[in-house]
């Protein structure tokens, strides 16, 4: 019941005393207004008949990629996720993305996006501006761990790790995060969670 209070007061800013965690919180992570690509994405996948469910996720990081317009976007792992690339692209046409996930969804995906997105059949050692990173099932091969998002990321780099409370290994794989040095700001969504590297800002760790 705490927990949940505790979520409830943080989303509406109170307590929130960072200028940046307060206008990030309130506009962004729980903004209320639909953009057209809520409503597009969906007819577009619809008219490809694809049943490709939209979720909170997408519009979240729509939104994410809108306010931080990154111009080097990595998508890891979300198996059969098509809409995703395509709420990434939505938010910034400018923006180099590139996948790393199965080979079955590599193969429809690239149908789908039409040449949008770049694929990598491995993880790689470049840097990125910002990472959507689904740790549910995550392969091994795909080489993940905290060391290795950091050694790809920069100073304003950020990163939306899905499913973190999906399983015990997702969930220490969070905690982890949370208690890293080198990382300032994460925010903790139950389900989700964002994390800001930005050395400028005080080490904190918000649920919201």
């Amino acid at each position: 019941m705490f927990d949940h209070l505790k979520r409830l007061r943080t989303a509406k800013g109170f307590g929130v005393h960072s200028p940046f965690a307060f206008n990030f919180i309130t506009n962004i992570l729980f903004e209320k207004y639909s953009y057209y690509a809520y409503f597009d994405i969906p007819q577009y996948l619809s008219e490809k008949h694809l049943d490709a469910p939209i979720s909170s996720i997408h519009q979240l990081s729509f939104r994410i990629v809108n306010f931080f317009h990154p111009k080097n976007v990595l998508i890891v792992g979300g198996k059969q996720d098509y809409a995703l690339p395509l709420f990434v692209n939505a938010a910034s046409p400018e923006a180099r993305i590139i996948c790393l996930t199965d080979q079955e969804t590599k193969s429809k995906m690239s149908e789908i996006c039409e040449g949008k997105i770049e694929f990598w059949h491995a993880f790689r050692f470049e840097q990125m501006d910002a990472m959507i990173v689904d740790i549910q099932l995550l392969p091994k091969a795909y080489g993940i761990s905290i060391e290795n998002l950091l050694k790809i990321s920069h100073n304003q780099t950020f990163w939306v790790i899905r499913h973190i409370d999906a399983d015990k290994e997702s969930r220490r794989f969070w905690k982890e995060v949370q208690t890293d040095p080198r990382i300032a700001l994460t925010f903790d969504m139950r389900q989700d969670g964002i994390v800001i590297l930005n050395s400028s800002y005080y080490k904190l760790n918000y649920l919201v």
